[in-house]
């Protein structure tokens, strides 16, 4: 199953795309560290767009592609930003870095989902979720 939504850049939003997310994904009967681990990785990505991609300006859309099969969901994120250099992103858990604002919600992203990759521009995110028994152990 594939659905796309384009999202206005507002925080207000992404509790209303999440549940429309949820709601979607319910025939892959997700347990709840898989719901968990959607919904965080899902509203970071479309947080991170929206202020940073889009500068919060709600005419400006953030695209998101929900892709799935029986044990893979892929979720992709694209904001019209000038993208980043995701090699140049501080590493949250070093000590100099534990109270910067900036680098847990990617930090969280990598940790909870399987496969995640961007564009070469650095405005695209791409999160793979294996479900069932391929999840990571």
């Amino acid at each position: 199953m594939k659905k796309e939504f384009q999202i206005p850049s507002s925080l207000s939003e992404v509790p209303k795309t999440s549940a429309q997310v949820l709601d979607f994904l319910k025939p892959l009967k997700l347990t709840e560290g898989e719901i968990f681990d959607v919904r965080l990785c899902l509203e970071e990505s479309l947080i991170n767009s929206m202020k940073y991609g889009n500068a919060l300006k709600p005419e400006i859309p953030v695209r998101l592609i929900l892709e799935y099969t029986d044990t893979e969901l892929k979720m992709t994120v694209e904001d019209h930003g000038e993208g980043f250099d995701t090699r140049k992103i501080a590493d949250c858990t070093k000590e100099e870095n534990l109270l910067k604002q900036s680098g847990r919600g990617i930090y969280l992203i990598r940790q909870l989902m399987d496969k995640i990759s961007y564009n070469a521009k650095g405005n695209c995110l791409s999160m793979v979720k294996y479900l069932g028994k391929q999840a990571k152990a």
